[in-house]
């Protein structure tokens, strides 16, 4: 059975003031989240370049691997292999980087590329025991 209950001026009010709440919250989110991320490159377990990340510069970097050349482009906030004289090409295949916590490795040429930053990205979702 509906109700033929009519909606008066003050509950448009409030609908108004709900939604305007809603809005306010995730501006101020939106505005907070203005954590500095980084991109690191590892070369056999030492770090060999350290890159900001977020202000749409765009690089290739070519560099020497333990066994041949790897080529990693980075694009703004985020990173990849474009390149690797690998058997497999996995780290190619890994595709863009961009989120704190997120890596990709060319296991035979001992690279590795890594999102680091401080953040909520970085906060821990769950723990499993």
């Amino acid at each position: 059975m509906r109700s033929n209950i009519p909606l008066k001026a003050g509950d448009f009010v409030i609908f108004a003031a709900i939604i305007a709440l809603a809005c306010a919250v995730w501006i101020r989110l939106a505005l907070m989240q203005t954590d500095q991320k980084y991109g690191e490159i590892w070369v056999d377990g030492t770090q060999y370049q350290q890159i900001k990340l977020g202000g749409g510069e765009q690089k290739t970097i070519v560099l020497q691997g333990t066994t041949a050349e790897v080529t990693i482009e980075v694009d703004g906030s985020r990173m990849r292999f474009v390149s690797s004289r690998c058997p497999d090409h996995t780290c190619e295949r890994t595709g863009w980087i961009s989120r704190v916590g997120q890596t990709a490795v060319c296991l035979p040429n001992r690279v590795m590329i890594k999102i680091t930053g401080s953040g909520a990205e970085r906060d821990v979702d769950a723990v499993v025991q």
